[in-house]
């Protein structure tokens, strides 16, 4: 009795193994293998910065690449683009490839400041768009070296630009100044305010503190037409500005226009260095 009470046992046993067994592997197959998303959209990227008084240094068309591709400005420059500059709508000025998806004048076009460029272009039949308005050199006055190791400066506004501070170690042996890697803030006049506004720089690292250093110290005061302020505030959502300018950056404010196109063309001017109290 006692013997095939056992056995009974070890069928019941095996009976509730393999049918848990069975609903293991069942489940198994319905297991749903998720793919990263490796969706991509091609987007035209235009880069240009035009600096007051200084000669037009061209635009630069350029596609994203899909993030498995390995950049380079072969697979990247566009060739075929046609463009052209008008200036204060008066002026026009066609743009020709040279290399690596830069296109220029065939001659010297000197920045103007207080002037308004518009760029026209089209690639693959589509159009593409920006206008921007280069600043006047900035008026700076009352720089003072703070004691959290930054510079802060006045500038004298206009409403319809931004502005960015930076500081400048002058550097001797004919080597090249330091500088900060970014502005602190871009900041702008507000609504029925004075004209006066105070920007300044980021804190200046550990290394460049000393007495010696602080004396040549200075500040550089930037000036953008005012859609610099929206593209700075949103350019580091996500990734690094170079790696939106190359595979895409759809949260950044860019200020050219177009069906599948992204960029940015921005006037701008700076102050010659300008020492602190």
């Amino acid at each position: 009795m006692y013997s095939f009470k056992l056995k009974i046992s070890k069928l019941i046993f095996l009976l509730l193994f393999y049918t848990a067994a069975s609903l293991f592997f069942s489940g198994c197959d319905k297991v749903e293998i998720i793919t990263p998303d490796t969706s991509f959209k091609e987007n035209v990227v235009v880069r240009a910065e035009l600096l007051a008084g200084e000669n037009f240094t061209g635009i630069k068309f350029t596609k994203t690449l899909p993030l498995d591709v390995a950049y380079s400005i072969s697979a990247a420059e566009l060739k075929t683009v046609t463009a052209y500059l008008k200036i204060n709508n008066t002026q026009i000025v066609p743009l020709h490839y040279t290399n690596n998806g830069l296109y220029k004048p065939l001659y010297k076009l000197k920045i103007k400041n207080e002037a308004t460029y518009e760029l026209f272009a089209t690639y693959n039949g589509k159009p593409i768009y920006s206008k921007t308005r280069v600043p006047a050199k900035p008026n700076v006055t009352n720089v003072i070296y703070l004691d959290e190791f930054f510079l802060l400066g006045e500038v004298t506004a206009n409403k319809d630009e931004a502005y960015g501070a930076a500081w400048v170690i002058l550097t001797r042996f004919n080597t090249p100044n330091l500088m900060a890697d970014d502005f602190y803030s871009i900041v702008t006049p507000l609504n029925n305010s004075s004209n006066k506004i105070t920007v300044r720089t980021k804190v200046i690292p550990e290394q460049f503190r000393s007495n010696v250093q602080k004396q040549l110290t200075k500040i550089k005061v930037y000036a953008f037409d005012k859609a610099y302020v929206y593209y700075f505030n949103t350019k580091s959502n996500g990734k690094s500005v170079e790696d939106a300018f190359v595979h895409g950056g759809n949260n950044i404010a860019w200020n050219v226009k177009g069906e599948n196109a992204i960029g940015l063309f921005i006037g701008t001017a700076h102050s010659p260095l300008i020492p602190h109290l």
